[in-house]
């Protein structure tokens, strides 16, 4: 029994010093995790309890991630409706381009474009495009500046102005170089000229749409072309209306319409507005489609 003694001591000893080792180790483990959490936080020092540090990486280690969804966000283009005319005469000049900005009530044109504005917008409500009034009664008064800032303001992907007037129905657009001239705020001749080639470009694209729906609705051809300002003095001379000059960052597209001998201060029958309404609402629908 003696002589098998010191062998189970050594025994002992070498299991001692094994689990001396595993405990130094752990230790070590626990530090160096420490020191690494203590890192990504931003500090400089140990944490004081490593080994809740430990469980916090082993736990965010083995959390799943969210499985991507599918479902891809579908954002519908806004549309801003602009209703021609203002109860009271404005006239001014826009802040930015210094383009002369005058507008005036007529008759019965204010409450049909409005009427019309108010239809385009139900039927596109109905098919999901959110939709802004650029005027949101008949009541209010509102600069040409502050139309293109509201539409802006609710980045609409298009601006869309109504109008009526006796005999014609045609949609203008915006084109690099039509221009607006004549005397500026300081007294002197100021010619404002469109130059944004990729509004211009959208603005002839949406034009076109609803031009042809505008003509298959109305039961006429509805052309697109450029105005003539000319003679109509104290309007300034060019080729392009003032709104959809100024309206640089955002495509313009405007409309004149007439069944015949009524528009502008005479006032159009119900069933000539409902198809004005009905090919601005489709022709919009064929120029900024959607897939929500």
């Amino acid at each position: 029994m003696a002589e098998h003694e010191p062998q189970v001591s050594s025994q002992r000893h070498l299991r001692a010093l094994a689990g001396s080792a595993v405990g130094t180790m752990a230790l070590s483990i626990a530090v160096v995790l420490s020191g690494c959490a203590a890192a990504s936080s931003g500090g400089g020092a140990f944490s004081s309890t490593p080994s809740r540090s430990s469980s916090s990486l082993s736990q965010s280690s083995t959390t799943p991630l969210a499985a991507p969804t599918s479902k891809v966000a579908c954002a519908m283009p806004v549309v801003a409706l602009d209703p021609g005319h203002n109860p009271v005469r404005i006239d001014s000049f826009d802040p930015k381009t210094g383009a002369a900005q005058i507008d005036y009530p007529n008759g019965a044109e204010d409450a049909d474009a409005f009427s019309v504005a108010s239809q385009v917008a139900a039927m596109l409500r109905g098919s999901g495009y959110p939709v802004v009034l650029l005027k949101r009664s008949t009541a209010e008064s509102v600069t040409y500046r502050q139309r293109v800032d509201r539409a802006e303001d609710a980045h609409a992907a298009i601006g869309v102005s109504i109008h009526t007037s006796p005999g014609v129905h045609e949609v203008f657009v915006q084109r690099v170089g039509l221009y607006r001239e004549g005397t500026g705020a300081d007294g002197k001749h100021l010619r404002v000229t469109f130059d944004d080639a990729a509004t211009a470009r959208a603005s002839q694209r949406y034009g076109a749409a609803i031009a042809a729906a505008r003509s298959r609705a109305e039961g006429h051809r509805v052309a697109v072309t450029d105005n003539d300002f000319s003679g109509r003095a104290p309007l300034w001379t060019g080729n392009i209306p003032i709104i959809a000059l100024i309206a640089t960052h955002t495509p313009w597209v405007y409309n004149e319409f007439s069944p015949g001998a009524t528009g502008g201060s005479i006032a159009v029958d119900a069933a000539s507005l409902r198809a004005y309404a009905t090919g601005i609402a489709n022709g919009i629908r064929a120029a900024l489609p959607t897939r929500c």
